[in-house]
């Protein structure tokens, strides 16, 4: 959505003030089945944020549910996934499984996820859900009476030293800590951009 990702980039880029030009971490394969007409997000920020368009897509498929699948980036943004995906603009408690975050991908909205060890950081949580609530309003969700595609929840089988990830169908974005400015950039530059489906907003029934 256009407007979206100029309100959030108008967000970010005001809150950034100066800076030395951080860089978009990107494999040298090309990737022409994602959009490539967004704006692209930017690595760095206070939680040394790493963007990562992740090169080559893998192929989709549905696969049962509980299958085991072994994608190639952490988290998943391409690739065999679940059958469902599950309902938008929730802050789940209990991790939801891959398999369906990565359906919710593929339908073009942004996963926000966190892994925080013995589960104390309520205040992580709290930011990722302010994060996803301040969504402008998608028009395509609004007979689904949510604000945008999003979800919030907790994965530990993110990399060591990620305590902040987000992901959208071909990029990643992986940091230390909740840095809402460089979050919002990456939800600019890849809300409804990749994936096929990539406007449903549809609640699973």
């Amino acid at each position: 959505m256009r407007a979206l990702a100029i309100v959030l980039a108008m967000t970010a880029a005001s809150a950034c003030g100066g800076g030395g030009g951080p860089e978009v971490q990107e494999p040298d394969s090309p990737d022409a089945a994602s959009a490539t007409d967004a704006p692209a997000p930017v690595s760095g920020g206070m939680c040394d944020a790493v963007v990562t368009h992740e090169t080559p897509l893998e192929a989709a498929s549905h696969v049962p549910q509980g299958t085991d699948v072994q994608w190639a980036s952490n988290p998943p943004s391409s690739g065999a996934h679940y059958p469902t995906h599950v309902d938008w603009a929730l802050t789940y408690p209990v991790e939801v499984a891959r398999g369906n975050y990565l359906h919710n991908e593929e339908h073009g909205g942004v996963v926000l996820i966190y892994n925080c060890p013995g589960g104390g950081c309520a205040d992580v949580v709290a930011g990722l859900t302010a994060v996803g609530t301040a969504l402008p309003q998608d028009p395509d969700c609004a007979t689904d009476h949510i604000n945008a595609r999003w979800l919030v929840t907790p994965d530990h089988l993110l990399p060591d030293g990620v305590q902040v990830a987000a992901a959208a169908w071909g990029w990643t974005y992986k940091a230390s800590c909740l840095d809402p400015v460089s979050l919002n950039a990456f939800i600019a530059a890849r809300y409804a951009q990749g994936g096929s489906d990539k406007h449903n907003c549809t609640p699973q029934l």
